[in-house]
């Protein structure tokens, strides 16, 4: 868990009759169609949450300064009703002392027994003293937002989660709209938008994202989107996935950490791109207590250039000059491979893999390694050779 330091700004973003806390600056405004208030006396409670949680869902991943999603904790507690909808959650649910920060929402199934850890080590506890990993809800808030290399237009979200979820963005009137509804108890289920939004390089679009666990044994909570399909009937069907559930359809949990399966991987291949950090932009806030001092190593515009029968190239960039690698992976055979590292330290990254075998199915990943020994891996892209 990351160490942090400093006092928290705790504000609070008004949807509906709901208030959570943010990382707002104090005051009012607007902010793309949503009003930002400051209003603690009309919830108490917010006003003794003093601790921050870094990157709750304990998937390792690197804070950023600006870029990311912020979020409250809630919890029933022994006695109240076992609800299974995420309404009854934000609205019965028991506030917890943290304010949480996420730098994406990626959570592969997985069992569901780990609690909420603080900076020091110590999990999170309810009223009674319990650690919270059953039975909790979660309010997270950002703006949604293209990355560099992502194309304007109309876009399709998608929401994979174990149990419910629902997503929500500004409908430009001061309010929001749920534009993905994955509530209620089921297992991983993919959970796909029937009307588009539309982003240009200029939008950030206010979203919410209000999730539960219940008393089941995994979790899991991703957020996807592609380009609005162009083909009527594909927009009609969805595809093949939305709608489908099963806690090992997607993801194999008995690993660790856990592997996806090949159908998540034709999820991608049909277009589908789990949001990065660099697709959630923090409200108005100060900074995240969360992120290094530094600037951590970002691999950013990741992108399979050329492809044929036997070779594919890849493009990336990164923000400190570093080191370019390539893996890949077989999907059906599970065959793994890496290039030679090559050595020039370059912001802009650019190698081909050769020795691929025809009409097969592989996913990919770009590594970059500073001087300094930072590393980080992109996320995973897949393509078809031809034939």
């Amino acid at each position: 868990m990351r160490t942090f330091s400093g006092v928290l700004v705790i504000l609070m973003l008004s949807i509906s009759t709901f208030f959570i806390s943010g990382c707002l600056e104090t005051g009012s405004g607007t902010e793309s169609g949503s009003t930002v208030v400051s209003d603690h006396d009309a919830n108490p409670e917010l006003n003794k949450i003093t601790r921050a949680v870094c990157d709750p869902f304990q998937t390792n991943s690197t804070q950023s300064r600006e870029n990311g999603l912020v979020g409250q904790l809630l919890y029933l507690t022994p006695e109240q009703p076992r609800y299974e909808a995420t309404e009854d959650y934000m609205n019965h649910g028991q506030l917890a002392n943290a304010t949480l920060y996420l730098d994406r929402l990626f959570v592969p199934t997985r069992p569901s027994d780990r609690p909420f850890y603080m900076n020091d080590g110590n999990p999170i506890l309810s009223v009674d003293g319990t650690s919270i990993y059953k039975y909790f809800g979660v309010r997270m808030h950002s703006n949604l937002q293209l990355a560099a290399n992502e194309e304007p237009g109309y876009y399709q979200l998608a929401v994979m989660s174990n149990d419910g979820a629902v997503l929500k963005v500004a409908d430009g009137q001061g309010g929001f709209k749920t534009i993905v509804n994955n509530d209620g108890p089921h297992p991983t289920q993919l959970a796909c938008a029937t009307e588009p939004v539309y982003l240009d390089h200029n939008t950030k679009l206010p979203m919410v994202m209000d999730y539960y666990q219940g008393n089941g044994a995994h979790i899991s909570l991703i957020t996807m989107w592609r380009p609005w399909p162009s083909d009527p009937d594909q927009v009609a069907d969805h595809d093949s996935y939305c709608g489908r559930q099963g806690n090992g359809l997607f993801f194999n949990f008995d690993v660790n950490p856990v592997e996806p399966k090949k159908q998540f991987y034709e999820t991608l291949l049909a277009g589908w791109k789990v949001l990065e950090n660099q697709n959630y932009q923090f409200p108005e806030q100060t900074e995240n207590p969360c992120a290094p001092t530094e600037a951590p190593l970002s691999i950013l515009s990741f992108t399979l250039l050329n492809v044929q029968r036997d070779r594919i190239t890849l493009s990336w960039t990164t923000n400190i000059p570093s080191t370019s690698q390539g893996f890949w992976k077989n999907v059906s055979s599970n065959a793994t491979g890496t290039t030679e590292v090559n050595g020039n330290l370059v912001t802009a990254h650019s190698l081909t893999i050769t020795g691929l075998s025809p009409n097969t199915l592989y996913s990919i990943k770009a590594i970059s390694t500073t001087p300094g020994g930072q590393s980080t891996t992109s996320d995973e892209r897949v393509f078809k050779t031809l034939r």
